[in-house]
């Protein structure tokens, strides 16, 4: 047990350490409390905490204090694995302040940060920079984890930051899906997850850079649809065309960050989640759990029920082209009201639009001086036959005979595997039924496997990159290249 500052918690017949879960009865207490010797002292019990005497007070740094290894410890064979947590407050239904109460118990208060701006990211960094084999543990959505990846990529070279765990506490929480760390918050689950951060497996995940152009002018799709020709006065263009200068559109005209690892996408289900953040960041009180969320993101949808029932009546082809490698793939657009570069496998809160997958890992050496060996996760393509895009019975009976195209899907012989760590993105598009149909375990139009995309812009157009969504300006032009690698933690005790 610890001396003075020992961390209990008072129980009927004794006293329990938060940290390393010693009992001692309170008659017994006040000798033990007296008695200095080392073996009443608390042994911390996790591997994940800060010890109060790693921490030292120097002059120089911004925040006051320094952590640092005793001279007792061998840092390169320890097994102690320090843990930084960073909190998004507002993530999940403003979950994330209970969440903070509860680690500041369970952990150092010291080692637990609610996330306000970079300068909290940075400083926490150089607190612990000097610390052997720190890991980092994100309680946040998709949104969160992103920003967290962006910072430590500007801070650490490729595949030398401290890898990256997820407590999911967002609406959609892909990433987390994908690492196996569980697709919601569960309070009972909560000291389990810490104590796996130290088993978990550090991996490679790809990064992509996203760079924008501003064009003169963009010579416009000649639209040879017979139903867009007939349905003129329904619908000119759907709505996030049309209306422009909507308040979410104006509020929301740049990214917060210019990389991403989970997806972008383009078109209507970005016009949905951008009205849906605006709304959150407006009156965040109505957003009080993941649940309620996920209704009144269904309820925004409603507003966009013209664009679901007159989907052949319009497409993204009339708004954008889309070269992949250099081929121009425009004309794969023409059943399309989403359309989606992937980089991971989950999308849309746990939809698998380019196939349903599984995992396998692949030890990868050398990659990085921090760590010897990297697994890396591959996920396979298993799709049985019924589920492709062409040959769904659904999507064969209602796609128009009368829209006329010349571009087709991937055959199942062209389909590689899906990675999240090897350098290639997906593309897919939706139309508005498949957008629904995803969810029951349907696929998405695939468009192409490539390691460079450029997308221009003919009309406006919303966006959506992990978690953050935007609204871009007509003739606009976006770039798409790999970007890197970044450490994630794989979640292999579930």
């Amino acid at each position: 047990m610890r001396n003075i500052n020992l961390k209990v918690v008072k129980s009927y017949h004794s006293l329990i350490c938060l940290w390393c879960s010693e009992e001692c009865h309170r008659r017994c207490w006040k000798n033990v409390n007296a008695n200095d010797d080392d073996d009443n002292k608390c042994y911390y019990g996790k591997n994940i905490i800060v010890r109060p005497q790693w921490l030292h007070r120097v002059e120089n740094s911004s925040v006051g204090f320094q952590a640092r290894f005793p001279d007792n410890i061998d840092a390169s064979n320890s097994s102690l694995t320090p843990l930084i947590v960073f909190i998004n407050k507002l993530s999940g239904g403003q979950k994330g302040e209970i969440i903070y109460n509860k680690l500041i118990r369970l952990l150092n208060p010291r080692q637990v940060f609610l996330l306000e701006n970079d300068a909290t990211i940075m400083q926490a960094l150089d607190i612990y920079s000097f610390l052997h084999n720190t890991r980092i543990l994100v309680c946040g959505g998709d949104g969160t984890v992103g920003w967290i990846l962006s910072t430590l990529a500007r801070r650490f070279s490729s595949l030398d930051n401290p890898p990256v765990g997820i407590c999911p506490i967002g609406t959609g929480n892909d990433l987390s899906r994908v690492l196996n760390w569980s697709w919601t918050y569960s309070t009972k689950r909560l000291l389990a997850t810490l104590l796996q951060i130290s088993n978990a497996k550090p991996i490679a995940l790809d990064r992509w850079q996203v760079d924008f152009e501003s064009l003169t002018s963009i010579n416009p799709i000649e639209e040879t649809g017979i139903i867009r020709r007939c349905l003129p006065h329904f619908l000119d263009h759907p709505r996030f065309v049309r209306e422009t200068n909507l308040l979410s559109y104006q509020n929301y005209q740049k990214p917060l960050n210019v990389r991403f690892t989970n997806y972008i996408c383009f078109g209507l289900d970005p016009a949905v989640v951008l009205d849906f953040h605006d709304k959150r960041m407006r009156d965040p009180s109505k957003f009080t759990s993941p649940m309620k969320n996920k209704l009144i993101y269904l309820n925004i949808g409603r507003q966009y029920f013209r664009e679901f029932a007159l989907w052949r009546a319009w497409n993204l082809r009339s708004y954008m082209r889309i070269i992949c490698d250099g081929q121009d793939r425009t004309n794969s657009l023409r059943h399309c009201h989403s359309l989606i570069l992937l980089n991971i496998p989950s999308y849309g809160s746990g939809t698998h639009p380019w196939s349903r997958t599984y995992q396998k890992n692949i030890s990868i050496q050398n990659k990085t001086k921090k760590f010897n060996q990297i697994n890396s996760n591959t996920f396979q393509d298993i799709d049985p036959p019924d589920y492709s895009y062409d040959k769904c019975k659904f999507a064969r009976e209602n796609i128009s005979n009368t829209i006329e195209s010349s571009a087709a899907s991937l055959t199942n012989d062209q389909i590689g595997r899906q990675s999240i760590d090897d350098h290639i993105l997906e593309v897919v598009g939706l139309d508005s039924i498949q957008m629904a149909l995803i969810h029951i375990g349907f696929l998405g139009h695939r468009i192409a496997q490539c390691s460079q995309v450029r997308i221009e812009l003919l009309h406006s157009m919303p966006v959506h990159m992990d978690g953050d969504p935007f609204y871009l300006p007509q003739n606009t032009a976006i770039n798409v290249t790999h970007a890197g690698q970044v450490l994630v933690l794989s979640n292999n005790n579930k």
